[in-house]
């Protein structure tokens, strides 16, 4: 009110007039306090109103402008700089804005003229991820500038934290997920206002499951694993053979033998059909997002009991998929990359089941020229994958490359449940950065400041995450309508309009680890090798103990999460570099036998260079594997992968450990003489051609190395392969 009783106006930007309201002030003042990680009580926040008002009470009318002026003065002399400096900072938008879209515009026109190599699903040559990576420049930049606080801004400024995928957070989806594809087909369902209805042949079911996958993939930003999925088409592969039967015998009067066979013919026929179908399109078609959606398989687990017809269609319907992709596509048999296949081992049932073992060494034979399938062990002695399917018979599907769901117990029915959930993202620390920070503040005690630091990196990417639950918690279900509101996650039969609320409890968040390697090098002056990886146990079991503290606290499933590293190789590298420059300090990872400037150790794994055998890999990445259970992948390279009986026995003996196990080589293709050759780079060994597409695994997952003498892998990614002898 002013002085003679009538309420004051404020003239807005636009001069257009409106009430002064004090709650607008204290809302501002909150959300400035929120951004720089600071809080500013409900009685000092009262003072600050009151003070200004009492700065303005004999006027009618104030500005918007002066009002800014009046916060950020009375925030500055009581006590809250921070909050001052935060509002301010929120408050001159427009110059950051002519800073930010020129960076933006140096970005675009990077993307147009040079294309985009952070990830190597992107295909950046094509105009439509030209858009999509322009776009993601500019949602990253405005999270950055208004979502993130103070803190968590200079933290990924230099280094010390990573948060992945941060172009997609300000839209509030998900990242990787076990997508419920059953519950979606049975019954039909609603996709992009269209009714479908369920499918009846399994030809159908492998054609909407790719079109679904499109879409689906386009409403989160990581991995899509369509789990067990021979399980899923099994009663469609019954409705055609069944169908092919009946009209071999009522409708060509075929006797019963003959009708099997024919019914055999057309089942095979519908299944290589929409197994290629489901290839080409996720390898030629990008979801809406730009990228080509990181969907993977998993299959090859069943009960030993279930009647013979049921296992054979089952091992015919995985033999097929497995062939197809052994066949490649085209003239030449020209190998894709997607979906990642991942075989699900139950030792009990390979040898207990003629179909099983079969399967297992068709599955071996596609490795040793696809590198794919992966192998999950799910009955070994070791981790918690196993023992959950031991005891509990429930089977937990990897996400992406090497992502995995905390387990979780529906509290309703006491069952665990693993399909139909997703992880909500990841953070990533730099140890080998804050063991620098940690010797360039501290020189005299900077091993034990190193603990104190990370636990206050911990915190704030704890306080990040927590936020991000509230975040999708509050997200319309309409958001991703086949994940909520048909099925696609589990419960998720929500309206539209409802929020995603409670469904938050089965999400997984990660806490990433990356550079175990470099960081044994830094701490002990030794390789993780020749350290017997005590130091990067000790980390692990550190992170290990203080996110059992945070889930019992928050109660949020955290997870501790081997990063797989395929642009924060380079990146963090860099970053690493650019504290060492800016404080003066020498770079021990400089002319280096075994370390690069370039690029850093992928998650726990031994270093690239180590001259070891699979088996002796496989030895020393053991403990941290099953340390990192929220993300792990095991994988060993091969010199000579047509040895089918050595690639089998590192499987299964990788089996025996628990491990999710990869194995690895350079796959060429040859586009001028369409010869297909191994562990090549750069030049065909039949032409001598440079014209190679070459496969490698670019972490946990495959891409193209070499495209017509050009990669889709950045820099920092590609030095490192240069150098793999054990990865």
């Amino acid at each position: 009110m002013t002085a003679r009783g009538s309420v004051m106006k404020v003239v807005k930007k636009d001069q257009s007039l409106e009430d002064f309201n004090p709650e607008k002030i204290s809302i501002a003042v909150n959300k400035a306090a929120m951004r720089c990680d600071k809080t500013v009580d409900d009685a000092s926040c009262k003072k600050i109103v009151d003070a200004i008002l009492r700065r303005i009470k004999e006027r009618d009318q104030v500005t918007v402008a002066e009002l800014h002026e009046l916060v950020i003065a009375v925030l500055s002399v009581t006590g809250f700089e921070d909050v001052a400096k935060a509002y301010a900072e929120y408050r001159y938008y427009k110059t950051n804005y002519a800073k930010t879209f020129e960076k933006l515009r140096q970005d675009a026109d990077d993307v147009l003229r040079l294309g985009d190599r952070e990830n190597a699903n992107f295909d950046s040559s094509l105009v439509s991820t030209k858009g999509s990576l322009i776009k993601g420049y500019l949602t990253k930049s405005l999270y950055k500038q208004f979502y993130l606080s103070a803190k968590e801004k200079e933290l990924i400024e230099r280094g010390d934290i990573y948060i992945h995928d941060l172009r997609d957070m300000i839209l509030g989806c998900v990242n990787c997920c076990l997508f419920d594809i059953k519950t979606v087909l049975q019954g039909g369902f609603e996709m992009s206002n269209v009714q479908y209805t369920e499918p009846k042949t399994v030809l159908s079911a492998l054609q909407v499951i790719g079109d679904i996958t499109l879409v689906a993939t386009a409403q989160q930003f990581g991995g899509f694993t369509l789990a067990e999925l021979d399980k899923v088409l099994l009663p469609y592969a019954h409705k055609t053979w069944d169908k092919a039967y009946g009209d071999a015998t009522q409708e060509l009067g075929l006797n019963e033998d003959v009708a099997r066979k024919f019914a055999d013919k057309i089942l095979l026929r519908e299944l290589e059909q929409g197994f290629q179908s489901l290839e080409l399109k996720l390898n030629t078609v990008p979801c809406s997002r730009g990228d080509f959606a990181f969907t993977t398989i998993s299959f090859g687990q069943w009960d030993v009991n279930l009647p013979e017809e049921d296992k054979r269609l089952m091992a015919l319907i995985n033999t097929v998929m497995l062939r197809v992709r052994r066949n490649g596509h085209g003239k030449d048999h020209k190998p894709v990359v997607f979906p990642k296949l991942v075989y699900l081992y139950d030792k009990n049932q390979v040898h207990g089941d003629l179909h099983s073992a079969g399967l297992f060494d068709e599955a071996v034979k596609t490795s040793s020229t696809c590198m794919y399938p992966d192998y999950l062990s799910i009955s070994s002695e070791h981790g918690t994958v196993s023992r959950l399917f031991r005891e509990e018979g429930v089977i937990t599907s990897p996400m992406g490359c090497r992502a995995y769901l905390s387990p979780w117990k529906d509290p309703e029915t006491g069952k665990y449940v693993t399909i139909g959930r997703c992880n909500i993202g990841a953070v990533s620390l730099n140890i080998p950065l804050m063991i620098k920070v940690a010797m360039t503040e501290h020189p005299l005690d900077w091993r034990e400041k190193f603990w104190d630091l990370l636990d206050d990196r911990l915190q704030v990417i704890r306080d990040f995450l927590k936020k991000r639950y509230d975040v999708i918690r509050n997200q319309r279900c309409s958001s991703n309508p086949l994940a909520f509101t048909q099925g696609g996650f589990y419960k998720g039969t929500k309206d539209p309009d409802d929020r995603v609320g409670d469904l938050v409890d089965y999400m997984t968040a990660s806490f990433g680890i990356t550079a175990l390697d470099d960081a044994t090098y830094l701490w002990t002056g030794k390789r993780m090798i020749e350290d017997n990886s005590a130091f990067a146990v000790q980390v692990l079991r550190y992170l290990q103990q203080k996110l059992n503290e945070f889930k019992s606290e928050d109660h949020y499933l955290y997870a501790i999460y081997g990063t797989p590293a395929e642009s924060l190789c380079a990146t963090q590298a860099r970053q690493y570099d650019d504290y060492c420059k800016e404080m003066g300090l020498v770079n021990e990872f400089e002319n280096s036998e075994h370390y690069s400037t370039e690029y850093f150790t992928n998650s726990f794994h031994l270093n690239v260079t180590e001259d070891i055998s699979p088996f002796e890999k496989q030895d020393h990445e053991f403990k941290c594997f099953h340390l990192c259970e929220g993300g792990h992948i095991q994988y060993v390279r091969l010199t000579n992968p047509e040895n089918f009986e050595a690639d089998k026995a590192i499987i299964e003996r990788g089996m025996e450990m628990g491990f999710y196990q990869g194995v690895n080589f350079d796959a060429a293709y040859c586009n001028s003489c369409g010869k297909h050759s191994t562990n090549v780079m750069f030049k065909c060994p039949h032409c001598g051609s440079d014209n190679l597409s070459v496969i490698s695994r670019v972490c946990g997952y495959l891409g193209y190395s070499n495209v017509n003498g050009q990669s889709r892998m950045n820099d920092g990614k590609m030095a490192e392969i240069k150098r793999r002898v054990s990865m």
